[in-house]
């Protein structure tokens, strides 16, 4: 896990307990009388869901290093697509490419994906 993944996540945790509190301090003050065990869950429902939105962005954080390429191309002529990594300054992440090319009559359709170095 890269340094700044692990951030993410801690940020996603802190953002989540601050949801609780920020639900359930206020409404524990202001009224005074309802029991924890109504104030607890429905912060805590809050809670789960800032944490899986503030989890899918920490998921963001590019954990596995896969690098995604789509490409989709339609035409009379040639069509030629490339996709992925080219030569010797390319990421040394692995690339996943995905190509799809359709020709509406004569022409050549020329693709090339994946590492090319």
């Amino acid at each position: 896990m890269s340094v700044q993944a692990a951030v993410r996540w801690l940020v996603a945790v802190a953002g989540s307990l601050v949801a609780f509190a920020a639900v359930a301090v206020p409404w524990a003050v202001l009224s005074g009388d309802d029991p924890w065990d109504v104030i607890g869950p429905v912060a805590g429902v809050v809670a789960a869901g800032v944490l899986a939105a503030l989890g899918w962005w920490a998921a963001q954080a590019g954990g596995s290093g896969t690098r995604r390429v789509r490409q989709f191309a339609r035409g009379r002529g040639g069509v030629r697509q490339t996709g992925g990594s080219v030569g010797s300054g390319a990421p040394a992440a692995a690339t996943d490419v995905w190509q799809r090319a359709r020709s509406d009559g004569g022409g050549d359709i020329d693709q090339v994906g994946g590492d090319r170095s």
